[in-house]
Formats: C-alpha cells, structure tokens, sequence
C-alpha cells in the first residue's frame, strides 16, 4: 500500500505558456511557444528537492491518487520604473499542473496514471514560507469509484448511470467507424 508524504521547501509556481512568435522557416512563416524559462527553473528546482528527498527509490508504477498542499511567497519587488510590485495570485489549477509535470519520471512515470488529482493553496502572500507538500496513495478503482460515486446525490447517480448504458447496441457494432457513415447510422 503506496501512501507517501514528501516535503518540497520549494516556492511554488504556477504553470503558464512560454513565449509566442512566429519566424520563417523553408521560405514559409510558422508560429511557435517558447520555453518559459521561469517554468523551467522551477520545475528543475522541484525535481532536484524531490530526488534528494526521494534518494534512489524506483519511479512508482500504478494508478494513483495525489494531493497537492501549496504555501507561496508572493515577492515584492520595484520595477525597472522604480514601482512597487507584487507577483499575482496563482490559481490551485496551474500550481498543480506546474509540479505534476515536475514529478514526472522522478516518483511516477507519468502523470495520466494519476486518476485522482486535488490541490489546496494553504497560503499566498508576501510573508508566506514558500513550501509543498505532497501525498501519493494507490488508486483503488472499485473502492475509490464507489466512495466518489458515495458523495453525489441520488438524482446525479442516477443520471449518471442512466447515461452509461442508454447506448444503443445495435447501432455501435453496425458501425464500421468509416467515412461518411452508412446511411441510417
């Protein structure tokens, strides 16, 4: 049984696109993203806390439920105009999202096989200790799913469970999924 805790004294960061442009390539322009240099850093600042952290455990394998805990320190800081400013406010989403990636290949080898996914900003603010912590349990589909399914309200189950099987069977295996659909598909 997988229930493991892990302590990142990392400030997290929040994920976000790299820079967007565009440049000619074979006599044609293209649009590209670049690489977010601030996202970059980060991430290599988790993975390299973490492989301490973690030391030479193998790369999990399996399905799992992961729970993120954020602490960020929102600096302050004077513009190149001589303005205070502060950074903003992240979202739960995009912190998430920004170190799920970081983990990958180092405690599980890739982020689909994490079914379940929650996160809470404990805390943002220019006084804030910026920190992580991280919970990684298995993902038991039948108790999990019954325990998921347990909190939604009888009128949503049944909704639910009336969707997944008003299919109609005879339609799906007459199907030989080509293009354009047979006639009365």
């Amino acid at each position: 049984m997988t229930d493991i805790w892990l302590h990142v004294p990392v400030n997290p960061e929040p994920w976000a696109i790299g820079p967007v442009g565009y440049a000619r390539r074979n006599g044609k322009m293209s649009a590209y993203v670049g690489r977010n240099a601030q996202l970059d850093a980060y991430k290599q600042a988790v993975a390299e806390a973490v492989s301490e952290y973690w030391g030479n455990l193998p790369v999990l394998e399996g399905k799992f439920k992961v729970h993120f805990y954020f602490w960020r320190n929102q600096a302050e800081y004077t513009t190149a105009q001589s303005r205070q400013h502060r950074k903003h406010e992240a979202d739960a989403t995009n912190l998430q999202k920004a170190t799920e990636d970081a983990l990958q290949g180092i405690v599980f080898s890739n982020d689909k096989d994490n079914k379940m996914v929650g996160s809470v900003v404990m805390a943002q603010g220019p006084d804030v200790v910026g920190q992580i912590v991280i919970n990684i349990e298995d993902w038991d589909q039948t108790e999990d799913s019954k325990y998921y399914l347990g909190k939604m309200p009888d009128g949503m189950i049944y909704r639910v469970t009336n969707t997944m099987f008003s299919i109609d069977s005879q339609v799906v295996s007459e199907s030989d999924n080509s293009w354009p659909p047979k006639e009365g598909f």
